[in-house]
């Protein structure tokens, strides 16, 4: 793991708010889990879409900032292949950096159940700030 700073909370408030645990994170990789919970469930008890994309983006921007850079979230396409009931379940998320511009870093997310079932994967866009 790179950058101690990519685990200060303190620094990225709405992942300690969600609950994600960025476990790694390199200039290539970063690595991370969420508790699934039944704050974050849509009508039918199942985790939503807006949890998975919050997921996806905590890990792919902490790969994204590994290199001590700061970025924001451009864009970013998902596309969703299995729910998740909360009891019990960890989502586990692993983003690959596919491009580092001078502007811009493009990372390649993918969350899974423990079980090693993917959940959804898709894409993210950073803005170098």
């Amino acid at each position: 793991m790179t950058k101690e700073c990519l685990l200060d909370r303190e620094q990225y408030p709405y992942a300690e708010f969600f609950g994600v645990e960025i476990l790694e994170a390199d200039e290539q990789s970063a690595y991370g889990r969420f508790q699934a919970r039944e704050e974050f469930t849509d009508m039918l008890g199942h985790v939503t879409g807006g949890a998975y994309a919050s997921l996806a983006d905590a890990i792919g921007g902490a790969a994204a900032r590994a290199t001590g850079d700061m970025y924001v979230t451009q864009n970013c396409s998902l596309q969703f292949y299995q729910s998740t009931e909360p009891i019990d379940k960890v989502l586990i998320a692993k983003a690959t950096i596919r491009h580092r511009g001078s502007r811009t870093c493009i990372a390649a997310v993918e969350l899974l159940h423990e079980d090693g079932t993917v959940v959804c994967d898709g894409q993210f866009s950073y803005s170098k700030i």
